[in-house]
C-alpha cells in the first residue's frame, strides 16, 4: 500500500491548535505534528511567507507572480517543506518575480513527493524559475523568449543581470515528471535566469529527467550535488552564459545518462552562444558494466565552454564526447577548453568516424592527467591522488574559489557536501 502524507491528511479532522494556514493557502489538517497548507494557482502582488512550522502541499501548478506583472515573492524558512503530490504539482517562479529559499546545512528547504514510503523518480514536477536574461531562441526583433517545458511560463529578455532571488541549502529529491517523451520536468529548471540570482548549496535527487538544466541566461551556481538523476545530470543549451564551481555528479546505476549534455542553438551561429565556465567538478559514472549509463560530457550543437580542474571517472560510454561540426570549430579555436583535467573511463573520448578531424584537436587541448586513476573514496582523493596536486588554474573573476586542487572536493576533511544532502554516499 501507498502511504503518503497526502492519505494521512485525508484522515483527518480539520481544526487543531496550530497556527492557521496564511490567507490565499487552503487548511488541509495535521500531519507530522504539523499544520498543512495547500498552495494553489497563482499568487500575484503577493509576498508569500512558507515558515518551517507547517507543511506546504503544491496542488497543481503553482506560479509566483505573473509575467513580468503582478510582481511577488515566496520567501521559505530554513527546514521547510514543500511536497507535490503528483506529477501535475510544481512551483513556478515567474519573469519579474523573485524566491528567497535560504536553508542551512542544519536546516535544509527540501522539495519532494509526499509519499512517505517507495519514493520514486517522477513523483512530482519540480521547481522552475523564469528569467529576463538573453536566450537565442524564440527571437522576435530586440527580444528572445520562449514558453517553458511543460506550459511553465516565458523566460528570456534583455537583462543579464536580471535578478530571480536567491537558492541556498535547498534539496529537491523524486521530481521530474514526464508530461510527454520529449516533454519533461527537470529537478531545477533555469530558464533565462540571470547572473543577479544567487544560486549556492543545491542538490537535485532521482530526478525522472535532468537533474539541472539552464535554457540560456547567465545565472552562476555554486556547490551542487546531483545524484541517481535519469537522464542527463546537468544540461544547458539556448545560449547559457554562466559559471559553475564545485559540482558533483553521481550516477545510479539502474538510470542514467550523460553526465553533462551541452547544446548551444540547432541553428549554426546562434547569438548569443553557450559559452559557461566550469571548475572543480567531480563526476562519478556507472562504470562499463551497469545496466546504463552514458558519457561524461557531450558537447554538441554549437557550444563553447571552459572547463578546469575536474575529473570525469567511471562513465559507460566514455569520458568525453565532442559532436558536430560547429562543435569541433569552437574546439579549434580554443572556444572549447579542458586545462587540468583527471579523465579516467575505459574509452577516454567517444569519437565517431566523423569526428576524426576534431582527434588533435582534443588531445592538445590540456589534458595533463588523462586517463589516470583519481583514486576517490567517495568524493574526495585519498592519499596519494594525484587530484590533490593539482595547479591553480581558476579564472581570473571573482565569482570563482581560487583552489590548489583537482575536483569537487579537497580532501577527506572537506565535507561541505554532507549533512544537508541525501544519497548513497552519507
Amino acid at each position: 500500500m501507498r502511504k503518503s502524507i497526502v492519505a494521512a491528511l485525508a484522515a483527518l479532522t480539520l481544526g487543531s491548535t496550530y497556527a492557521a494556514c496564511p490567507a490565499g493557502t487552503a487548511a488541509l489538517g495535521t500531519v507530522e505534528g504539523k499544520e498543512a497548507c495547500g498552495l494553489q494557482g497563482t499568487y500575484g502582488s503577493s509576498n508569500l511567507l512558507l515558515t518551517s512550522d507547517k507543511i506546504w502541499v503544491l496542488q497543481g501548478g503553482v506560479f509566483i507572480g505573473g509575467d513580468n506583472a503582478s510582481q511577488s515573492t515566496i520567501t521559505i524558512e530554513p527546514g521547510t517543506k514543500i511536497v507535490g503530490q503528483s506529477g501535475a504539482d510544481y512551483l513556478v517562479i515567474n519573469r519579474g518575480s523573485q524566491i528567497f529559499a535560504e536553508g542551512t546545512a542544519s536546516a535544509p528547504i527540501v522539495m519532494t513527493t509526499a509519499e512517505t514510503e517507495n519514493r520514486t523518480r517522477g513523483m512530482w514536477g519540480g521547481l522552475i524559475i523564469n528569467g529576463n536574461a538573453p536566450i537565442n531562441k524564440g527571437c522576435n526583433g530586440s527580444i528572445c523568449e520562449v514558453q517553458g517545458e511543460g506550459s511553465t511560463g516565458l523566460y528570456g529578455g534583455n537583462d543579464p543581470e536580471d535578478n530571480s532571488g536567491v537558492l541556498k541549502y535547498v534539496r529537491v529529491e523524486f521530481a521530474g515528471y514526464e508530461i510527454t517523451p520529449d516533454n519533461e520536468l527537470n529537478g531545477i529548471a533555469f530558464q533565462g535566469v540571470g547572473r543577479g540570482t544567487v544560486v549556492d548549496y543545491i542538490q537535485v535527487h532521482m530526478n525522472a529527467d535532468d537533474g539541472v538544466e539552464f535554457f540560456g541566461g547567465t545565472v552562476n551556481v555554486k556547490h551542487v550535488v546531483l545524484t541517481g538523476n535519469k537522464d542527463d545530470s546537468m544540461d544547458w543549451t539556448y545560449g547559457w552564459q554562466g559559471k559553475a564551481q564545485f559540482v558533483i555528479v553521481e550516477q545510479y546505476e539502474d538510470q542514467a545518462n550523460n553526465g553533462i549534455e551541452a547544446d548551444s542553438s540547432k541553428v549554426a551561429g546562434t547569438d548569443p552562444r553557450s559559452n559557461p565556465e566550469l571548475s572543480n567538478l567531480t563526476f562519478i559514472g556507472t562504470m562499463s558494466t551497469a545496466a546504463k549509463g552514458g558519457q561524461g560530457m557531450l558537447l554538441r550543437r554549437g557550444t563553447a565552454a571552459k572547463i578546469y580542474n575536474s575529473i570525469i571517472t567511471g562513465f559507460k560510454n566514455g569520458c568525453i564526447d565532442v559532436d558536430g561540426e560547429e562543435t569541433f570549430l569552437m574546439l579549434k579555436n580554443d572556444e572549447i577548453v579542458f586545462e587540468n583535467m583527471i579523465i579516467n573511463c575505459a574509452m577516454s573520448f567517444d569519437m565517431e568516424s566523423e569526428d576524426a578531424v576534431a582527434i588533435d584537436a582534443v588531445f592538445n587541448a590540456g589534458f595533463g592527467n588523462m586517463s589516470v586513476d583519481p583514486m576517490l573514496d567517495g568524493y574526495a582523493p585519498m592519499a596519494g591522488s594525484p587530484a590533490m596536486v593539482g595547479s591553480d588554474v581558476t579564472p581570473f573573476d571573482l565569482f570563482f574559489t581560487p583552489v590548489d586542487y583537482i575536483g569537487a572536493v579537497k580532501d577527506m576533511n572537506d565535507t561541505w557536501y554532507a549533512g544537508w544532502t541525501t544519497s548513497a554516499r552519507n
